[in-house]
This record gives structure tokens, sequence and C-alpha cells, in this order.
């Protein structure tokens, strides 16, 4: 009942941004928030100059650093201060009501719900004619120890030189044998209930990082026979699957290019002209105020640029627009109506786990502000297979495939050129 309750509670409406002024007290506050967003935009600049990859904590870095953590501690606490003024309490999130959710899902989707007693994994499995629990998966120690391996492999590709690059093949039967560590340890024991074509999963703890459409039975990949979509919770699910889904015409792009990303511009520009009406905007026309004023108006948004995940303070996780820094706040503050967000970027869907099983992330962010599917991705991306990828995602979802089949098509398709999971499997699909 707790996972993710911050999350439903702002779905459901009860978590707003105010940001009209209602007395000179709250205009000064919000005057101070400005600054700081100002200031705090200079300093990610400095951290995040061309040549310059400094590691939080080194001495060389140290004065910068603690200016940054200064001006974060007061933005956090002018916004407890605002919220507390505007008399923003979560609201008591709601149960599951299981058989509307069995109802939603269907005879084609399972939902499957990790979660853990002491150190025993167990799961829940929702379908549309039953419920089932399944314990002594193992150990979640052991699921961890698996994934860190996993992620091992991911790094040594994420990092690698061009001499690593050469050993793909034999790299790729390395990540193979840890993901079949993996799939014998979460997927094996449910086999005979999740026959379906879409499986749904509700990770725990450090499931969140797990690519589980890269899960490896010894024959396929999970992707190879199941479309894998992925939510919070399930009650999140439920809130996602209710909202309004407005017809894929209307696609604002985003995108800003530097070091880490070059392909950007080739990305937005072979986008563009798959939707029918498409405003796209590329480096310092893609400010954090087009982005505010026009996502409204978007059935799509789609952004292309550079994104880092704040371990130590996950509320300021970000993505470098034009003209600064859209951190998980700024998400909070947008007003979406749209069908899809796409964070095209590195490490989008990378949060803090916070207890509840509370995701602080953008991916939070982008929910609560109104959309009920992300597309996002779970470690840095190689950016020439971002683009191939994309396309073809885009491509299948406007040939009116559903967002997880064309999601499942486009990794597919990346599999054939590059069999990696590294590079095919970074990106998961959150929502409905």
């Amino acid at each position: 009942r707790a996972r993710a309750r911050a999350l439903v509670d702002a779905l459901g409406g009860n978590v707003t941004a105010h940001t009209e002024p209602r007395d000179s007290f709250e205009a000064d506050l919000l005057a101070q928030l400005e600054e700081l967003r100002q200031e705090l935009n200079y300093v990610y600049n400095e951290i995040n100059r061309p040549g310059v990859q400094p590691r939080f904590g080194e001495r060389e870095t140290q004065p910068v650093q603690e200016a940054l953590r200064e001006r974060e501690r007061k933005t956090s606490e002018i916004l407890r201060q605002l919220q507390h003024r505007s008399g923003t309490i979560l609201a008591h999130s709601e149960t599951v009501d299981v058989a509307k959710l069995q109802q939603d899902l269907g005879p084609d989707s399972a939902l499957v719900e990790y979660t853990t007693l002491d150190d025993e994994l167990l799961a829940f499995v929702i379908t549309e004619k039953s419920v089932e629990v399944v314990r002594n998966l193992g150990s979640e120690k052991a699921a961890a120890t698996e994934l860190g391996q996993v992620r091992f492999q991911i790094d040594a590709l994420r990092h690698g030189s061009q001499r690593i690059r050469r050993h793909v093949p034999d790299l790729t039967r390395r990540a193979e044998r840890h993901l079949q560590s993996l799939y014998e340890l979460l997927l094996r024991p449910i086999e005979h209930t999740i026959g379906h074509r879409r499986l749904v999963i509700v990770p725990h703890r450090s499931l969140h990082y797990l690519p589980f459409q890269a899960l490896h039975d010894g024959t396929s990949y999970l992707i190879a026979r199941r479309e894998v979509s992925y939510a919070p919770s399930a009650i999140v699910f439920q809130q996602c699957l209710r909202r309004d889904v407005p017809s894929l015409n209307k696609a604002l792009l985003l995108g800003v290019a530097d070091e880490q990303t070059p392909r950007v511009r080739d990305e937005i520009e072979t986008l563009t002209p798959l939707f029918p009406a498409t405003v796209a905007l590329l480096d310092q026309e893609a400010t954090l105020e087009a982005l505010r004023m026009q996502a409204p108006q978007a059935d799509v948004l789609h952004l292309a640029c550079h994104g880092q995940f704040r371990p130590d303070n996950p509320l300021f996780s970000s993505l470098r627009l034009g003209d600064g820094w859209f951190t998980v706040r700024d998400a909070y503050r947008l007003n979406l109506r749209c069908a899809l967000v796409t964070l095209s970027a590195c490490e989008t869907g990378v949060s803090a786990v916070a207890p509840g099983d509370e995701l602080i992330g953008l991916a939070r962010g982008f929910l609560a502000a109104g959309s009920p599917s992300l597309v996002i991705s779970l470690w840095t991306v190689d950016d020439d297979a971002t683009a191939q990828l994309m396309t073809t995602f885009y491509e299948h979802l406007r040939a009116g495939e559903s967002m997880a089949a064309a999601l499942r098509q486009a990794q597919l398709q990346m599999m054939e050129i590059s069999p990696h999971p590294f590079f095919w499997a970074p990106f998961v699909l959150v929502g409905r």
C-alpha cells in the first residue's frame, strides 16, 4: 500500500505547483527561488563544461561542490516553505482495487510485482483470471549480486575504448550468463502464470535498475517473446490507464547537442516528418521557457539532450536544455496533456529508491506532471544506437502499434545490428 505513495498523490492532483505569490512574503520567496535557479544553472554549467568531468568530493572541485550543495539546500528549504504555506499535504493514498486491475489487464497482460520479506524475494502475479503469490524466488542479496555483474558488463562498453568494443561477442556471452541467472531467479518460477503477450513489471529496490526485457532463458531474451513495460506500483499503473490519451498528431521535439550527444540534430531532423504537426527546437531555441509554454499543447514530447542522475540529491537530477538545467522540480510544474514523453538522454530512468519503494528522479516528475507513458533510459546511451532505435520506435508507433509493441520492435531490430544489451536494452516504457 505504501509503494510510490507520494507519486500516487501527485497523479491524483494532490500535489500542485504554486507559482503565483499571494503576498509580499511569498513574492520574496519566489524571487529568491528564481535567483537560486540562475545560480544553480551557472554552477551546473561549470561542472559540465566540455573536458571537465569532476567527481563529487574531489579536492580540486570541492569549492564548486560546496557552492552547489549550499544552493540546493537553500532551494529545497524555500520550496518546503512554499509547500507549507500552500497547505499541500500528501493525502492518504488509495489501495489497489484488484478486481478493477484484473479488468484493466484484460486477457493479454499480466502484472508482476516484486517485493521482499526479510531477504526473501516474492512475486505477486495478477492476471485477468487469477491472483497468485509466489514465494521463495531466492534471496534479494543474490539478485543484487547478479545485477551488479550485469551493470559491470554494461559499463565495460559504456566506458570502454574501441579496443574493448572489438570483443563485443565475448562480452555479450558474459552478459547473457548473468542475465540467465536473473531469469532463473525472477521469472522461471512464475513462467506458468505469465504466458501473456505483455508483462507489466513493478520492480522492487535494486530491481528498478534491471532491464527485464534483456533477461535470458538460455535460448532467447524475454523481449523476443513478450512486450515488457514497467510501473512504479500497481496503483500508479491504474492511474496512468485512467488518463485520456490524445492521438499522436502534435509533437514537440527538443534537442541540445554536446560532446556526449553529438547526433541529436540528426535524431530531431529524422523524427520531424513522422508527425502531422511538429515543433522542433534545437540547441539555443530549446529553452526551459519554450518547454513550459509548448508542452501543454503536445501529444508527444521528445527531449533529446544530455541528462544526469544525482544519487546524492535525486530531486536535482536534470536535463541540459539550451539555456539551463531542467530538474525534477521543474518537471512537476509542467501541465502535460500528452500521450507520451520520451527522454532520449543518458540515465533519464535512473531514480533513487526511497523508503516505501518511492522513486525520486526525472521519471516521477513527468508522471506527476500528467504524462501517462514515458520512454526513459537505465544507463548512459550509445548515441548512434539511440538515434536508430528512436526512429524505428516512432515509425511503428505512427503505424498504429501500441507503445509497448513499438518499443519491442525497435529493440528487436536494434538487436540484429548490435546484439549486446548495452545497445538495444537501455530504454524502458513506464506507465500505460
